[in-house]
C-alpha cells in the first residue's frame, strides 16, 4: 500500500496525471448536473421506469412531450461531455506550461467532438476518458511546440493557426470518410465475442468482473452488460425459461452473469461504488464526505460517475485492487451460497433501472435470504476499501498541509 501511494505521488507530478487529475475535478460540476438529469428522465419520465413500475404508478400522457424534450437534452448534453472535458483538460496542461492560448483547448474541443459525434473511434461518455486524454495530450503539446518555434508572437500565432485548421480538417475528413462504415467499438467487440460464453459459469463470470473494474479504473469502454443488467444473454434467457417452468432449482445455468455479477458485484455500479461511498461517508471530512454524500442516491440508482470524476476514482493507483477485490468477493460469496442451495438463484426479469441493491432480492422472487447475503457482501466489500481509503485521505490531508 505504500507503495501505491508512492507510485501516485510520482504519478501527480508528472505534467500528463496532475493536469488529468485537477481536470477530473474540475469537471464535477458538468457531470452532477449530466448524472441526475438522466436521473430524473430515469426516474419520472420513463413509462417502464423502477418506480413506476414497483408502485404501480401512471404514466400520464402529457409527459410524453417532457420525456422527449428532457430525452434529446440529455443525449446532446452527453455527446459534448467528452469534448468539454478535452477543453478542460487541455487548459488544464497550458496552465501547468505557464502558457494562455485559448486556440489550443478550442482545437481540441473540436477535435473531441468531431470524433465523438461521428462515432468513430470514441463514445460519447464518461468511458472513453483514456483515448480522449492521451489525443488531447499529445496534440496540446505538439500545439505548444509549434507555437515556441517563433519568439515573435505574430509569427507563431499563424504557424499555430495553420496546424490547427490542418488538423480539424484532417479529422473531420476523417470521420466523414469512414462514417458509412460499421464500426465497433472495444466494449461492443468484448460483449460479442466473450460475454455471451463466459456469462454461463463461474470462472468466466469471474475474469468478466475483474474485467469490467479494469476497463473502468482505465477510462476505457465497458460492454453494455457488464454497465447494466442484461436479460438478452443466453444464459440469463435459458434461466427465464426453466424459471416459468417452475424449475428454478434445476435452471441450467446457476452460476451465470445474472445470478452472481448483476445481483451481487455491483452495488451502487461497477467496482462496488456503494462501498466506497461507506467509507467515504465515515471516514472522510470536509470536501470528500460531501462528495459522497452528493454521490450516494446516484450510486443507489446505479450511477457511480460523480465519484469516477471526483475523488477522482479513473487511474488513481490506491483504488485498483480493492476495486478488483471487492466486487470480487461478492461473486465468490454468491457462488457459494448457490452451490449449497442457501438462496434462491436470481432469475426473473426486472423493470428497467433497478437499483442493483435490490436485484437479488426481486429477481430470485423475494427471497430474503438474499438480503442477508447482500449485506454480508456489501459489508466485506466496504473493509477492503477501508485501509485503501485512510491511505488515500491521509495523502490528501497531507497534501493540503
Amino acid at each position: 500500500m505504500g507503495k501505491l501511494g508512492n507510485l501516485q505521488k510520482r504519478m501527480e507530478k508528472t505534467l500528463f496525471f496532475s493536469s488529468f487529475y485537477i481536470s477530473l475535478k474540475n469537471f464535477l460540476p458538468i457531470i452532477v448536473l449530466s448524472v441526475f438529469l438522466q436521473l430524473f428522465i430515469n426516474i419520472f419520465l420513463t413509462p417502464n421506469s423502477f418506480f413506476l413500475t414497483v408502485f404501480h404508478l401512471k404514466f400520464f400522457a402529457f409527459l410524453d412531450p417532457l420525456n422527449r424534450l428532457a430525452t434529446f437534452a440529455d443525449i446532446s448534453f452527453r455527446r459534448l461531455l467528452m469534448p468539454l472535458f478535452a477543453y478542460f483538460f487541455s487548459n488544464q496542461i497550458e496552465n501547468q506550461k505557464g502558457i494562455n492560448l485559448p486556440l489550443i483547448a478550442l482545437s481540441n474541443f473540436i477535435v473531441i467532438w468531431l470524433f465523438s459525434n461521428n462515432q468513430f473511434l470514441l463514445q460519447g461518455s464518461g468511458q472513453s476518458l483514456l483515448p480522449v486524454s492521451l489525443i488531447v495530450f499529445a496534440l496540446t503539446i505538439l500545439m505548444i511546440k509549434i507555437s515556441n518555434w517563433h519568439k515573435a508572437s505574430s509569427i507563431s500565432q499563424r504557424y499555430l493557426l495553420s496546424f490547427c485548421i490542418l488538423i480539424i480538417a484532417c479529422v473531420f475528413a476523417i470521420t466523414n470518410i469512414f462514417s458509412n462504415f460499421q464500426f465497433v467499438n472495444a466494449g461492443q467487440w468484448l460483449n460479442d465475442n466473450f460475454i455471451s460464453d463466459l456469462s454461463t459459469n463461474f470462472y468466466g463470470v469471474a475474469l468478466l468482473t475483474v474485467c469490467a473494474s479494469l476497463l473502468l479504473w482505465m477510462g476505457l469502454p465497458l460492454p453494455s452488460c457488464l454497465r447494466q443488467t442484461s436479460f438478452s444473454l443466453p444464459a440469463a434467457v435459458n434461466n427465464l425459461g426453466a424459471s416459468l417452468d417452475k424449475k428454478t432449482s434445476t435452471i441450467p445455468n446457476p452460476l451465470s452473469l445474472h445470478t452472481l455479477y448483476d445481483s451481487f458485484a455491483v452495488f451502487g455500479g461497477v467496482s462496488m461504488s456503494l462501498a466506497l461511498i461507506i467509507v467515504l461517508l465515515i471516514r472522510s471530512k470536509n470536501s470528500q464526505k460531501k462528495l459522497a454524500q452528493i454521490a450516494l442516491i446516484p450510486s443507489l440508482l446505479n450511477n457511480n460517475q460523480i465519484l469516477n470524476f471526483g475523488l477522482p476514482f479513473f487511474l488513481n493507483p490506491l483504488l485498483l485492487i480493492p476495486a478488483i477485490l471487492a466486487p470480487l468477493s461478492g461473486i465468490l460469496l454468491s457462488g457459494l451460497a448457490l452451490k449449497l442451495n442457501l438462496i434462491n438463484p436470481a432469475v426473473y426479469q426486472l423493470p428497467k433501472n433497478t437499483p442493483n441493491i435490490f436485484t437479488a432480492f426481486l429477481s430470485s422472487n423475494g427471497d430474503w435470504r438474499t438480503i442477508l447475503l447482500v449485506l454480508l457482501i456489501l459489508g466485506i466489500s466496504v473493509l477492503i476499501y477501508l485501509p485503501f481509503v485512510n491511505r488515500l485521505l491521509k495523502g490528501a490531508k497531507n497534501e493540503n498541509n
